[in-house]
């Protein structure tokens, strides 16, 4: 079989995801390892068996392996982590040191026995130079990192396992001691090296130029403005703000050009000094690692005259970064890197034949050079495209333009940056002349990509693509271009051909269903939004409502939870979004959601008529879409699925002024909707106390079955002035949410909580449990959550 680890390499992977999605015993693949050795050991002793089945087994055995070694860096456990919630004492090596602001900072750490930890730091700290390397005592209270709390969103435990961390120690300056007379020498002077050079850099170079220098050199996106770094993110070229193969490639290149191209022993030796020094540098991301492994492997090839083949390289490769720690794989890094890679050495070597076919019947050279150049370009970007959408959910036409001259222009920034590190020591003319030109450069780069940054046009916001079709691309796209179907085909093996499609769809299909993570059907999602209140109500034909979006003035919830979550789910439009009322922790979200999606409808109490045209600017509406809610109203949204308005009732002109223009306690006519899904009834509260409360019951004293509801949404997030005793017991909800993030107000507040558990109320939180999920199955329904536990209550 040729190219043998590239299937080694895909049965391991395989073998990793599947842990991952279905969690299998390790009883069960063990005894599946015995099965399987069974098998191949038995097929050695009879006539039967064939090389096919032989190799089937080892395939197989791999993929247990992969499950195998994931068990095992799933199950490994840091000791600290007995110790949540409570102060202790660590010690370890500092690796990296990220100042966040003045007043913050987070350092890596590694010791000898316990692996890495992550030491998140109150309080001024000096320059991360003077503590990489040196050895640190740390007195702090552990905590685990927070897993995923929405469906498809960023997990960020997830993503500090891809770093080899599982626990976080939080600490204030004081009690962080440094040991000077400790410190590893090399991780030092090369911290030195690099912040000493940052520094001076940063004196003779614009803010802006300055953080895309210290992106493109060091992959440090933290000097970068956030808007110049998502018009380089849409535009399709923000890989050239941080480290990644491009970068080490251009590097090589250089340091070829600078040794005279002597490829000798010594060359080689040299080079790949050069290049780990250089990954040092950037912090070993997994693109870098990947691009400097591989280039060593063609250096050793090159050494021991042995053939190099660049697509088991790239496989091989993988597998070892896998090997040293199987959650690389979920690190979209390592996804990006590596898939750019396989698409284009599956899809060149069939390119450069077509361009060469193209040279032989006389087409123009500049053309033919043109395409030999742009063609890897233009590969990856058809490529990475689906995985692209999948994981940004956008897509980017102006990339397929912009990339390469970016790429271009990089190249001289890159090389000259790296040869300021040197010069910036010696100081005088010639630094000060290298940081301007670099900074004319990089001015040039920003102003290019401003050129072509065309919102709506040059990129646009894409539902993400379901697994299937991106598992089916993805396969397709790498048999098609395969030297495997191309031998196939020039035999005329139709019959074999069609087969292995077959199979590939039926293959496709399973992976499809392992991987769906069973949160996009539809129902009610309490969306964890943090300190704020959202339920998003997604029906049978596709409907989408939103009742509240949440809102922080510290952070984009509209931009960064609501739009990504309903992108990811499917949904390119909201059917319709109601406000409870107009404090930002409910309409904050919906404003900010409203600039990069569309809203076609939006509902509010009648009040709120008087502020149309703040409320018009907000969301970019027109009259037409707006929608004043009084008591009595019902909102049909589908067969077995409305709103009902209960509270506030309709009031005349001048209450509504004096409302408004008096800036009136808004919690007090905050919207009481009753949401009503297929026999499920759910009350949103709003932000009403007590004293409303005790208002909507005096209006329904005489039909009190209105207020009752399976699921009651707690008012004002639990605190002490909601949920009266009467009010409980009026509703006598099966179940209590509570929309609560972190907040110094005391939410939810300990009596809230006694009295629905003295009730026998099922209490679920945001905070304690993420995301709450409703969906109907059979006569049941089904709720989970992203945090701790699921269970099932009958309809």
């Amino acid at each position: 079989m040729r190219r043998p680890v590239i299937f080694l390499f895909l049965s391991f992977t395989f073998g990793i995801a599947l842990q991952y999605l279905l969690v299998p015993e390790p009883f069960f693949l063990a005894l599946s390892a015995i099965f399987i050795a069974a098998v191949y050991f038995f097929s050695w002793k009879k006539e039967w068996g064939r090389k096919w089945i032989r190799r089937i087994c080892i395939f197989a055995l791999v993929t247990l392996l992969g499950c195998f070694w994931f068990f095992l860096a799933e199950n490994a456990k840091d000791p600290l982590e007995a110790q949540v919630g409570e102060s202790c004492m660590v010690e370890g090596r500092i690796i990296t040191v990220q100042i966040k602001d003045e007043t913050s900072c987070q350092m890596l750490i590694t010791s000898k026995d316990s692996g890495k930890r992550l030491i998140q730091v109150k309080g001024a700290m000096g320059k991360p130079a003077g503590y990489i390397g040196k050895w640190v005592s740390v007195k702090g209270s552990v905590e685990l990192p927070s897993a995923r709390r929405n469906p498809g969103l960023f997990d960020y435990q997830l993503y500090l396992k891809t770093k080899g961390v599982r626990v976080i120690v939080k600490t204030d300056s004081s009690n962080v001691i440094v040991n000077n007379e400790n410190c590893a020498i090399l991780p030092s002077m090369i911290a030195r090296l690099k912040y000493g050079f940052t520094d001076r850099l940063q004196m003779v170079m614009s803010p802006e130029a300055f953080g895309m220098m210290v992106g493109m050199l060091f992959g440090d996106r933290s000097f970068i403005s956030d808007d110049t770094y998502e018009a380089f993110q849409k535009n399709g070229v923000a890989h050239i703000l941080s480290v990644s193969g491009i970068h080490v490639a251009i590097v090589y290149l250089y340091i070829g050009k600078l040794l005279g191209n002597r490829k000798t022993k010594a060359f080689y030796g040299l080079a790949a000094a050069l290049l780990i020094f250089y990954a040092a540098l950037s912090e070993f991301s997994p693109s870098v690692v990947r691009a400097v492994v591989m280039i060593a492997i063609h250096m050793f090839s090159k050494v021991s005259y042995r053939r190099y083949d660049f697509i088991s390289c790239t496989a091989g490769s993988a597998m070892a970064m896998l090997i040293c720690n199987p959650f690389y794989l979920f690190n979209t890094g390592f996804q990006l890197s590596y898939m750019a890679v396989f698409c284009l050495s599956a899809v060149i070597p069939w390119a450069n034949r077509k361009i060469d076919s193209m040279e032989e019947k006389g087409i123009h050279a500049l053309w033919v050079e043109g395409l030999r150049w742009s063609a890897p370009l233009m590969v990856i970007q058809m490529g990475m495209a689906p995985l692209t959408a999948y994981l940004f959910n956008y897509f980017s036409i102006v990339s397929f333009f912009i990339n390469t001259p970016i790429i271009l222009i990089s190249g001289f920034i890159i090389p000259l940056g790296i040869g300021l590190i040197p010069l910036s020591f010696l100081g005088g003319i010639p630094f000060g002349v290298g940081a301007q030109a670099a900074e004319l450069l990089t001015n040039a780069m920003i102003w290019l990509n401003d050129l072509f940054f065309l919102p709506g046009v040059g990129f646009f916001n894409l539902v993400s693509p379901s697994i299937y079709m991106l598992v089916i691309f993805y396969v397709f796209f790498f048999f098609l271009t395969s030297e495997f179907l191309r031998i196939l085909y020039q035999r005329r093996k139709h019959q074999e051909i069609a087969w292995i499609c077959i199979l590939l769809v039926f293959l496709s299909c399973v992976s499809a269903y392992a991987a769906d993570s069973g949160y996009e059907e539809e129902g009610l999602v309490f969306l964890d939004v943090g300190q704020g209140d959202c339920l998003i109500i997604r029906t049978p034909k596709g409907k989408t409502i939103l009742i509240d979006g949440g809102g922080s003035l510290n952070y984009n919830v509209g931009e960064k939870t609501l739009l990504p979550y309903l992108l990811k789910s499917g949904v390119d439009s909201v059917d319709l979004a109601i406000v409870t009322h107009l404090h930002d922790d409910h309409y904050l979200g919906i404003k900010e959601l409203a600039e990069n999606f569309e809203i076609k409808k939006f509902g509010t109490y009648e009040a709120n008529r008087l502020r149309e045209k703040e409320i018009m600017v907000d969301t970019g509406l027109d009259k037409s879409e707006m929608l004043y809610l009084v008591e009595g109203d019902r909102i049909k949204i589908e067969k077995d699925i409305w709103i009902d308005v209960l509270y506030p009732r309709e009031c005349e002109e001048k209450e509504y002024e004096e409302l408004i223009q008096e800036e009136k306690d808004e919690n007090l006519s905050s919207l009481f909707l009753k949401v009503n899904y297929k026999g499920l009834t759910v009350l949103m509260t709003g932000d009403l106390g007590v004293d409303g409360e005790n208002q909507i019951m005096s209006f329904y004293q005489e039909r009190p079955e209105v207020l009752e509801a399976d699921i009651l949404k707690v008012g004002h997030h639990g605190s002490r002035y909601s949920t009266g005793d009467l009010f409980l017991a009026a509703v006598s909800p099966k179940i209590a949410v509570f929309q609560v993030g972190k907040n110094n107000f005391g939410h939810p507040h300990p009596t809230i909580i006694e009295k629905c558990k003295k009730k026998g109320i099922i209490i679920y939180r945001n905070d304690l449990n993420g995301a709450i999920i409703f969906e109907e199955e059979d006569q049941q329904w089904h709720i989970k959550v992203l945090l701790q536990k699921n269970m099932r209550i009958k309809k």
